[in-house]
């Protein structure tokens, strides 16, 4: 698996108006609170990028999922004609820091090893 040497926070995927797409453990994808099958996907990134200036899309795959089934849609949505896709994790906090996660990651592609 792709490791980040330097993380960086993305506050932007905590804003309500967000886009973000979830892999879940068995492979099911969700945009925003919709269930949507992988190839249907772009069709409906394009359209809610229609009306938005910033063009990014944050992902959050669940750390069981399938590479393949991620790879696929990072692959979509880039096809929805998104450049800047935000890769999210989260990060592994001890003691008393350990509260809420925070929305952490890499643009896609970005200082992996």
């Amino acid at each position: 698996m792709a490791k980040v040497n330097s993380p960086i926070p993305m506050p932007d995927a905590d804003k309500e108006d967000s886009l973000l797409v979830a892999i879940m453990r068995d492979g099911q994808i969700y945009f925003g609170t919709d269930r949507v099958k992988a190839d249907e996907l772009t069709a409906k990134v394009k359209d809610r990028l229609a009306n938005k200036v910033d063009k990014r899309v944050f992902i959050k795959a669940d750390a069981r999922a399938k590479y393949g089934g991620v790879v696929d849609v990072v692959d979509n949505v880039r096809s929805a004609g998104v450049d800047d896709v935000g890769l999210l994790t989260e990060q592994i906090q001890t003691g008393a820091a350990a509260k809420k996660p925070r929305a952490t990651g890499a643009p896609a592609g970005a200082g992996a090893q």
